[in-house]
Parts: structure tokens; C-alpha cells; sequence
């Protein structure tokens, strides 16, 4: 055995590689999407799904069945098949001859057109022993083909009768398949480097059944957000610590495994071993060589992701806990887990092997193990035999040893993965044919002409979004809307009044160094209203502790059982009317307090945490400027600006921060907007942008705004303040923005199969609003499913441009910037943020169960943290099916106004979002600021892109095109937009 004198720093630094193969999901409250697989950024998106694919045990792309269908269907023409075959493969001759006339290009195209089954193992020696594949035809081989056999057969083997002729000619092309095959090598997995998958291949009991259940109740406890009903002891020191304290403390138990345990501990407290100590003595206690550290470490990071992901952002993030921030440390959960798997697995050696039994014993025992090549030798003759059954060539040449090789070479190189590959490029060409076809025939018939705006509203750039602002456009024409990242530049630490603690809203890859709060303009409703927050804390903290005692457990069930029943079913029955009732008794008829924010700082104050309590003036110029530059509202400001945040609420939802605002590190974008609002209001920051040249006319208000997208309702902020100008024209605007919200829930309702389908506004409305404190109600809305590209240009240009929910958008005006310092700036922010959310449903529609979190029946919360699978699971950090069901897993495709020669200069390849482009995470296509024409972004640059077609579907409004139809919509023109949709008026008034 070796022994490790692998020093700590070095180990330090091998964690802190390893740890970025780990999940980067926060506790629910801050559930933010991301790259899944953002540690393998640095290499192509191709390249980098199949590395996941063998490290991981995960999909990298949909599966063939599931391509066999969208071929059927259309969603794949033959078109798309030969356009990516036409660049394919690369380092190889696509024109290189196979067989007679059969290239490479054309195999390849034959078999991405026959998707067929290949049984694999014993199902496969079965359907060769019991089916007829040897004396008849591939149900897959076309009435032409099968003519073209049957005169082969003829043509060499006319001396027999004429049924035995293409059996015979099947089998003579099957030996020589067979026989060739058993040369072709076979690559084999590696060999697990983890102790317990030794002991399992060998038979032994799994290790991990064992030592799992205790380490996720173990974690779970140390990092419990105050559901537990008792505190694990001296948390407060660590895990380990608090661990190893807990277990040498305790009694002795009879099971072997706690004796273990136990002893081992009392061990490392007497040395007094650091983690960094342990995991190093666990290391040469399972006899792990230097130089099998890193993939051993790594793989046990990995058999419980999750877990050890959330103590990682504990570590890294303690700003995002739900309550209270613990010593979290990915080193102290590596010690403990390598403790237990180490404890546990000697046990079970010395059980399998017998006293006395060394790792070394267990090496050899795996090296004598035979390995069967005959299986994949077989299950590629089978592929290749199918094959040459459709394709177009002489079955009789397989007779020949060099044709027999050659076929069996290119069938192997056409392996499944790289069919998937390929159908997945084709998957993705057929969505961006369509949609650039459609982005181009709008852009050439010129920009929507609306009249002179009188008011300007500024919105997120989330998808979700972009249907709203297209309803509020069809509607109103005179308004004109924006789009900036939801947090509006104001990245803050944000409490509100009542809060526990602040929670940062701004981009997850931000740390915000600004506390605001609010405060109560009324001390005595202030007072009436925490009042009234105590009491009811104090009376569900007394129930709930209650309800865990024996004695007034027994009694509360009893007393209060089946009253609990009525607000459970008028949750399920009548959602809507329960939620009324229910607010209405939790507030007794008291009113929040009006307040105000605590936004401006005189001086250096800071919080406890470090951060300034507030914006200085010069502080809130910057961010006002930096927004109203980057989004080109520079000049012709109205009088009324409406700056409109987002978020979700919805009842018994886990993933509700999921449906909140990205842009905001997974919370609601409510209070950016009203921050925002203030600072644009304040007297210092006009004068201040007038001495930068930004002058805001005395005459314009900002207002600040919340829309809910899953009930669609608005709330609007500081209205005491509005002057008496301007009240008229808010009034007019919510009047606008809540039609436009009524036809958002109009369409999104043809996505719910539950929802009304009689194209009733005003039922649509209701449908959203129950949905949302609907108990049983696993779709209350589905977020971001769907979305597909997005858009950083004018808004003036896409206007009317009906885009199906499916389009992040991003105002920006390239006549404003001509160094393209601006765009920079706005694609390093917009570019990895839209492609975290992009590649999250990706990643959770491919693979439910390996990146996603599986359905949401089995979902229980665990310490205000994360879901797990039953009562003790891995930690589930992905998207649940019920958010993703609808989705089309595709890389987002961006199109910006700009000259492909500005985009390529702000391609910097070490950057994010050039890592993002050059390594195709993303798609990119360059859009001509001054007419239609596009250019895709490729492996050698940009080449300009040509429609396939020009047709656009031309309507009066949105309703008019997707009226009954519930799956994805192609580009179309809404004349609404420029003179007011005459159908959308007749609507709403019909739902008045």
C-alpha cells in the first residue's frame, strides 16, 4: 500500500477542480437557471455532451426513438438531413465511394432515414434463433428495394427454387457480416475506480445502500433551514466536527456498521485530523494510488451530486441561504463521506473476501474476470446486415473480404451517437430555417409603422414577457416597450419590511454590495401590521410544534383532522374562492403599511454583511445611464416611462423561484423596478445625467411595476407619489397593460390541456388566476418551456413580429453605438444568461432522471433546500417533467443587429459569451442594421444566409393565429401593431 504525503494545499486545489463538475443549483429560494454543464464549457457543445454522457451516465441528446418520430412527423424534413450531411463528416471524404456508387454521404443519409431497432445481448441471439430475419426482407426495406432483391436473388442463384433464392442470398450476406465482425474491436467502459463498484461487480452487497441514507440524513440535518423539530448539535463548528461529536457521544450500538463508525471517529478526534487529514487517511486506508486520486475523488463527489453541490454554495454563496448561513464546507462533507464509504465498504470486504482480505485481494479477484466480445460483434453485424438490405447495393458483393470490411467500418462509424448527433443537428436546422425564413420576409416588408408613442414601458427581456409586450402593442399601438435584464442594473441586496433577512437580487454570478430596505411611512400601521405577523407566526410555530408531541398531537389530530379537510378540498375545488377567503382571515382587515424604499446614502454606511446601505447619488446615475444607453431611450422620453419587474407565485410548488426572474438570481424583479423607478425620479440623478449629456425632461415620471406571469395580475408601486399630471395617463396605461395581460392568459391557456378551449377571455383569465393556488396543480405555469432564440436589437424592427412566446428580447440600438461597446457590455450579460435557462430545459428534456428531477409526485421538501425522491434521495437540482414537457430541446439561437465584422471582434474566446459562441453552446446570426440580410455564425466565421422561404402568414392579431392550435407556431406578421388590432378590440370588449 502507498502511502499519501500528498500535501493539503494540493489536495485544496484538487477539490476545488473537482467541485466544478458539481451542480451550481442555490437552495429552492434562489433557484436560478444555468449551464448544466457549465465545467465543460471549454470544449465544443458536442464534444462536450458525450464527455458528460460517459463521466455522468447521462443522454446527450434526444433518443433515436424520439427522432424515428420527428421524421414521421415532419419536424425533421429530408432537406435538413442532407444540408448537415452536406458538411459532414468532418476529416473524412463525404464523396469517398463505399460500395459501387454509394458514398459515404449517402450511406449516412440512408441511415439517419431508417431508424431501425438493433436488439442488443440475449435479445438478440433470440430474434436471430426464433425470427425469420434470414429468409426474409427488413420490414424497413421499400417496395423498390425489395424488387431490386429479388432480381439480385434471381440474377445468382437462378439454379434454385425460386423461394429459396433471396433466403439465400440473405444468409450468404449474413455469414460473411458475422464472420468479418468478431475483428472489429470492441471499446469497453473503464473500470470503476470506487471501491464499492468493485465489491458490486464482483457480487458483493452495495456499499452505497448502506452509507447513502445515513450521509443524506446526516447533511440534511447539518444544513436544515429550521424545519427539523430539533437542531443537530454544534452545527455551529462544521460538519465533520459536529459529526464525529454526535457519534462518540452517543451509546454503543450492536450493528457493526455504527461500531464501526463509532470507533472511527473517537480515532480521528483523538489524532485531532483535520478533514484534510482524513480524506488523505481514508485514501491510503481503501489503497488508492497517487495518481487515482483525482477520478476517485471525483467519482465520489458525484454518487451524491447533489448533496455535495448545495454544501458547495453554502460554502461559496452563504448570502443565498433561506435562513441562516452555515459553516459549510465541501472539504468537511468529502472527509465524512470518504469515512463512511471506507468504514463500509472494509465490512463488507472482510464479509465477500473472508478476515484478512486486502483491496489488493479484491484487484486481483476483478482482473480474472473474462470479458465476452461476441455480443457487440454480433449486434454490429445485425446493424450492418439491415443496412445492406436498404441501401441501394449488390447484396453478392459481400461475398468479398474487402467489401465486407468496408461496410462494417462505416457502420461503426455511423454508431448510434453520432446518428443522434446528427438528427440533433438536423432537429435544430429545421427550427432555425423556419424561423430565420420568417425573420427576414418581416424585417424586408419594413418596420411596423405605430404612431408617435405616449408612453414607453420598460420590460425584462424574459420570453414570457415578449407576448406581453406584443398583446400591449396590438392594443395600444401609441405605447412603446423595451427590454433589459429584469434586475434593471440595480444588482442589491434586498429585505423588505417584515423579512426575516435580505436575499440578493441581481445575477447569480454577481455579489451585491448594496443593502435597501424599506420603511413604513405609518408607525402605527407598521406597528398593527407586525402585530399581526407575530401573532400569526407565533400561532402555526405552536401548532406545528404541537402536532410533533405526543400528547397534543394525538389531541390536535383529533380536534382539528377533519376541519383540515375543507381547506384542502376548497384548494383542489375552488382555488380562486378559497385564496379570497383565506387572505382575507389571514390579515384580520389589517392593510400593509405604505413605505418607501430606503434607497439613497449620504455617507459610507455599511451593514453587517459589508455592503453600503444604499446607493450614493453618483452610484444611482451610473445605473440609470447605463440602462436608458444600452436600451437606446436616450431622447423623446414621454411623460409616463413604466419600468415593469416579474416574478411567479403559485401554491405547493417547489420550484416557484424557477418561475421567478433570472435576471434576479431566481427572485421577483418587483423591487428592481421600483429602485430603478426612484432613481430616475430623483432630483440629483437628472442633474447629473444633464452633465453627462443624458437630459430627462422635467415633464417625465417613472413608475414602477410587478406582473405576475402566472395569474397575470400587475401590481404598481409609490402611486401616492405620481403628480396629478400624470394620473390620467397611469390610469390610461393600466387600463392598456392589464387588456394586454387578459390576452396573455388567453394565450397561454392553449398550452394547458385543462383550460377552457371556447377562446373566452375572461374564462382564460379566471384559468390562470386558479391555477396558480390550485393545490393539486402541477403546471401552474411552464416558464420558460419553449424558448428558443433572442433577439438583441431595436424593437421597432421585430414589432409585430408574432414569435410565440419563444424569444428573449433585448432592446439595443447599433446607431447609437458605433465601437460596439455597448453591445459588449449587453451580450456578456444577455449571452450566458439566456443560455443558462436555454441549456437548463435542455439538459432536464433530454435527461429527466440524470440532469432533470423526474416527475413531481415523488417530490418532498427537505429543510427549505431542495427536493429529494421520497424521504431520503439524492438532492434533484434539475427542472421537474412538469416544466419541461412542452419544450423543444434546441441551443438558443441569438440574432443581434450587427455587422458580422463587430461581432467578431467581440468573440474573445476566453470570454464567456465567446466560449459560449465559438464552442456552439450557442447559435449566433449577424443581422444587417440596415436591411434583411442575415449571417450565420460557423466553425470558420460568418456566411450569409439564405431563405428557403418567403412566405409569412400576415393576421390582424395574435388570437387570429393561434386560435385552436396547442403546439409550436411558425413567424407571422401582426398588422394590430401599427393601427390597432380590430379583432383584439372586439375581444376584450366582448369580455368586459
Amino acid at each position: 500500500m502507498e502511502t499519501s504525503t500528498q500535501p493539503q494545499s494540493d489536495l485544496a486545489g484538487l477539490l476545488e477542480k473537482l467541485a466544478h463538475l458539481l451542480p451550481e443549483q442555490g437552495p429552492l429560494q434562489t433557484f436560478v437557471h444555468h449551464n448544466t454543464l457549465h465545467a465543460l464549457e471549454h470544449l465544443p457543445f458536442a464534444e462536450a455532451v458525450v464527455e458528460a454522457s460517459r463521466r455522468f451516465g447521462t443522454e446527450p441528446f434526444q433518443t433515436e426513438a424520439a427522432f424515428g418520430k420527428h421524421l414521421e412527423s415532419g419536424r425533421i424534413l429530408p432537406t435538413d438531413i442532407d444540408a448537415v450531411l452536406a458538411v459532414e463528416p468532418e476529416g473524412r471524404s463525404a464523396g469517398e465511394s463505399i460500395l459501387g456508387g454509394l458514398t459515404v454521404r449517402h450511406f449516412r443519409a440512408n441511415r439517419l432515414r431508417h431508424l431501425f431497432e438493433v436488439p442488443r445481448g440475449a435479445a438478440l441471439g433470440w430474434h436471430i434463433a426464433e425470427s425469420e430475419m434470414l429468409e426474409r426482407r427488413h420490414p424497413m426495406v421499400d417496395a423498390s428495394r425489395r424488387r431490386m432483391l429479388t432480381s439480385q436473388a434471381d440474377r445468382y442463384h437462378a439454379a434454385l427454387p425460386v423461394g429459396q433464392r433471396v433466403p439465400r442470398l440473405l444468409r450468404e450476406a449474413w455469414e460473411s457480416l458475422v464472420s468479418s465482425a468478431r475483428e472489429f474491436a470492441v471499446v469497453r467502459a473503464p473500470r470503476s475506480v470506487r471501491r464499492r463498484d468493485q465489491l458490486v461487480a464482483l457480487g458483493a452487497r452495495d456499499v452505497d445502500q448502506r452509507v447513502q441514507p445515513l450521509l443524506i440524513r446526516l447533511t440534511a440535518s447539518f444544513l436544515d433551514q429550521g424545519v427539523a423539530a430539533w437542531t443537530m448539535p454544534e452545527r455551529e463548528m462544521g460538519l465533520l466536527v459536529a459529526v464525529r461529536n454526535l457519534y462518540t457521544g452517543s451509546v454503543p450500538r450492536s450493528e457493526p456498521l455504527l461500531r464501526a463508525m463509532r470507533l472511527e471517529f473517537r480515532r480521528q478526534l483523538e489524532a485531532g485530523e483535520s478533514a484534510e487529514e482524513t480524506i488523505e487517511a481514508a485514501l491510503d486506508a481503501l489503497g488508492i494510488k497517487r495518481d487515482e486520486h483525482e477520478s476517485y475523488l471525483g467519482a465520489t463527489l458525484l454518487a451524491l451530486p447533489g448533496w455535495a453541490g448545495m454544501v458547495r454554495q453554502f460554502e461559496l454563496r452563504p448570502d443565498r441561504a433561506p435562513v441562516e448561513a452555515l459553516p459549510a464546507r465541501l472539504m468537511d462533507f468529502l472527509a465524512l463521506q470518504l469515512t463512511l464509504d471506507g468504514v463500509a465498504a472494509g465490512l463488507e470486504l472482510e464479509r465477500f473476501r473472508g478476515p484478512g482480505a486486502t483491496w489488493a485481494d479484491l484487484e486481483q479477484a476483478l482482473d480474472s474476470l473474462g470479458t465476452d466480445d461476441h455480443g457487440p460483434s454480433l449486434e454490429l453485424a445485425y446493424e450492418a446486415f439491415v443496412m445492406a438490405q436498404v441501401a441501394p447495393v449488390d447484396l453478392a458483393v459481400f461475398s468479398r473480404p474487402e467489401v465486407v470490411h468496408r461496410w462494417l467500418e462505416e457502420t461503426l462509424a455511423c454508431s448510434e451517437l453520432e446518428r443522434r448527433r446528427l438528427l440533433h443537428e438536423a432537429y435544430e436546422r429545421r427550427l432555425r430555417v423556419t424561423f430565420l425564413d420568417g425573420f427576414a420576409a418581416h424585417c424586408r416588408r419594413g418596420a411596423v409603422v405605430a404612431p408617435k408613442p405616449r408612453f414607453q414601458a420598460l420590460f425584462c427581456i424574459d420570453e414570457r414577457e415578449c407576448s406581453t409586450r406584443r398583446h400591449l402593442e396590438e392594443g395600444h399601438p401609441e405605447v412603446e416597450t423595451f427590454g433589459y435584464a429584469g434586475f434593471y442594473g440595480v444588482a442589491m441586496a434586498w429585505q423588505a419590511i417584515g423579512e426575516h433577512r435580505p436575499r440578493p437580487l441581481c445575477p447569480v454570478n454577481l455579489t451585491p454590495e448594496h443593502f435597501v430596505t424599506e420603511r413604513a411611512l405609518s408607525s402605527s400601521e407598521s406597528v398593527a401590521w407586525d402585530d399581526l405577523r407575530r401573532r400569526r407566526g407565533l400561532a402555526v410555530h405552536a401548532l406545528t410544534e404541537g402536532s410533533r408531541s405526543l400528547a397534543a398531537g394525538g389531541l390536535l389530530t383529533a380536534a382539528m383532522g377533519p376541519l383540515s379537510v375543507v381547506p384542502m378540498i376548497g384548494r383542489c375545488l375552488f382555488p380562486r374562492l378559497t385564496e379570497r377567503l383565506s387572505h382575507r382571515w389571514v390579515q384580520g382587515g389589517a392593510v400593509p403599511p405604505k413605505t418607501r424604499l430606503v434607497l439613497e446614502r449620504e455617507g459610507h454606511e455599511r451593514d453587517s454583511e459589508g455592503r453600503y446601505r444604499g446607493y450614493s447619488v453618483p452610484e444611482m446615475v451610473d445605473v440609470v445611464e447605463q440602462v436608458l444607453e444600452t436600451i437606446g431611450l436616450v431622447r423623446d422620453l414621454c411623460e409616463l416611462v413604466v419600468v415593469v419587474g416579474h416574478g411567479s407565485s403559485s401554491l405547493n410548488n417547489p420550484h416557484e423561484a424557477a418561475h421567478d426572474c433570472g435576471a434576479t438570481g431566481g427572485g421577483r424583479g418587483g423591487p428592481n423596478a421600483r429602485a430603478f423607478a426612484a432613481m430616475a425620479n430623483h432630483s440629483g440623478v437628472r442633474v447629473g445625467l444633464r452633465e453627462r449629456g443624458l437630459a430627462i425632461p422635467d415633464s417625465t415620471w417613472f413608475l414602477g411595476a410587478y406582473h405576475n406571469t402566472c395569474d397575470d395580475e400587475t401590481v404598481y408601486y409609490d402611486l401616492d407619489l405620481l403628480p396629478e399630471a400624470h394620473l390620467a395617463s397611469a390610469e390610461e396605461f393600466r387600463t392598456a397593460l392589464g387588456e394586454a395581460c387578459q390576452l396573455e392568459a388567453h394565450e397561454r391557456c392553449r398550452r394547458f390541456e385543462s383550460a377552457p378551449r371556447n377562446g373566452d377571455i375572461a374564462a382564460a383569465m379566471r384559468h390562470v388566476q386558479g391555477r396558480s393556488v390550485d393545490l393539486g396543480q402541477p403546471r401552474p405555469e411552464y416558464g420558460h418551456a419553449t424558448n428558443a432564440y433572442a433577439v438583441v436589437g431595436r424593437r421597432s424592427r421585430t414589432r409585430g413580429l408574432f414569435m410565440d412566446r419563444r424569444a428573449f428580447l433585448c432592446s439595443y440600438d447599433p446607431t447609437t453605438d458605433p465601437s460596439g461597446a455597448i453591445l459588449g457590455g449587453l451580450l456578456a450579460a444577455v449571452g450566458p444568461v439566456g443560455a443558462g435557462i436555454n441549456l437548463e430545459y435542455y439538459f432536464s428534456f433530454v435527461d429527466p432522471v440524470g440532469y432533470g428531477c423526474g416527475t413531481k409526485l415523488p417530490h418532498n421538501i427537505t429543510g427549505l433546500i431542495g427536493v429529494m425522491d421520497g424521504h431520503a434521495s439524492d438532492l434533484r437540482t434539475g427542472l421537474p417533467w412538469q416544466m419541461v414537457e412542452i419544450h423543444e430541446p434546441v441551443r438558443l439561437l441569438m440574432v443581434v443587429e450587427a455587422l458580422p465584422a463587430t461581432l467578431e471582434g467581440l468573440l474573445d474566446p476566453e470570454s464567456p459569451v465567446g466560449r459560449l459562441v465559438v464552442n456552439r453552446w450557442v447559435q449566433l446570426v449577424a443581422w444587417d442594421p440596415d436591411s434583411e440580410r442575415l449571417w450565420e455564425y460557423g466553425g470558420n466565421g460568418f456566411t450569409e444566409y439564405a431563405e428557403e422561404s418567403l412566405v409569412l402568414p400576415e393576421v390582424d392579431s395574435s388570437a387570429e393565429f393561434y386560435r385552436n392550435e396547442r403546439g409550436h407556431l411558425p413567424c407571422a406578421r401582426i398588422t394590430g401593431a401599427e393601427l390597432g388590432s380590430e379583432s383584439q378590440t372586439a375581444q376584450l370588449e366582448e369580455a368586459r
